[in-house]
């Protein structure tokens, strides 16, 4: 009996499609929040079981972690450890967690709450096998908030700034890999146990050109604006200091500009993980946006 939370999320999708890829008959048991659209999961051909509820709930918890084998948590770095403390008290051997590359962070408030809720949980592993994965930023279609921002705006503007020199290195994660990953590490208890991976894209690239990949994939000529350190970090501070409701903060600026590129060796030779690279990858996000773009009276942000 597996027990999985967040299927019904953006990576989660593509771990119910390589399951159903594989044909895997074991038993699935999957939390869900009462409001989840999870009707894709009836066709699957899976022997999935759909048990919503509340996960911050212990109740709840020790509801749903009983008779189970192995628990894939997907659904947040901060209910982690409700999710690993009731495996434990009704005997769960083995949790895998998915979490971030957030916690290597050099800022303090973007990393703190992950170093400690992670830290916590580790020192847990004389009670239970604990398996880590951290994916960096994850992309791959219009559930992605991030790069499909990015799509949007480069879409509908000529120029583009960008803040800092743009040679900040970031290595996004195609949602895909992210699901035959999970997958593969369900499959492979024996040498990913305990084990902690960082899940990137297949090599790291500079933002100028990530911006540049999208740009093509898009078929624009966007004109890329470089906009000085200083300045940016002057303008973000006067924009938050005439409104509440800042987009951007000054650190978020500052962070832009923090390298975001990881090894993931370890992965690779424990489980085969092999990750799309960037401008590949971005292609199916890009026709997506296109497709809803030419779609009629149609937000090309809307989720729905």
């Amino acid at each position: 009996m597996i027990l999985i939370t967040g299927i019904t999320g953006h990576s989660g999708r593509w771990l119910a499609e390589r399951l159903a890829k594989e044909r895997y008959s074991g038993e699935i048991r999957c939390a869900l929040r009462p409001t989840s659209e999870a009707a894709f999961l009836d066709n699957t051909g899976l022997n999935c079981t759909k048990v919503p509820g509340d996960i911050t709930d212990p109740a709840f918890l020790d509801h749903i972690t009983k008779g189970v084998d192995t628990v894939l948590h997907i659904a947040s770095i901060r209910l982690s450890r409700g999710i690993v403390d009731a495996a434990i008290r009704n005997g769960v051997p083995r949790v895998i967690l998915v979490h971030t590359t957030g916690r290597f962070s050099r800022f303090k408030s973007a990393a703190d709450d992950y170093i400690r809720i992670e830290d916590e949980i580790l020192k847990l592993r004389d009670k239970i096998a604990i398996t880590v994965l951290r994916p960096t930023m994850i992309y791959g279609s219009s559930r992605d908030r991030n790069m499909y921002s990015l799509i949007d705006y480069l879409y509908r503007h000529k120029f583009f700034p960008i803040f800092g020199s743009g040679q900040n290195l970031m290595q996004p994660v195609h949602a895909s890999d992210l699901g035959n990953a999970y997958y593969d590490v369900l499959m492979n208890p024996g040498s990913t146990i305990n084990g902690e991976y960082n899940l990137p894209g297949r090599e790291p690239l500079s933002y100028l050109n990530l911006v540049r990949a999208v740009s093509s994939a898009l078929g624009k000529r966007n004109i890329l604006v470089p906009i000085p350190m200083w300045l940016s970090l002057l303008a973000a501070r006067a924009y938050n200091r005439v409104s509440a409701t800042a987009a951007i903060s000054v650190e978020q600026v500052m962070r832009m500009n923090e390298d975001k590129a990881f090894n993931y060796d370890a992965a690779t030779k424990d489980f085969g993980y092999s990750p799309l690279n960037f401008p590949e990858g971005i292609k199916g996000e890009v026709e997506e946006y296109l497709k809803m773009q030419a779609a009629p009276n149609r937000d090309p942000l809307d989720r729905a």
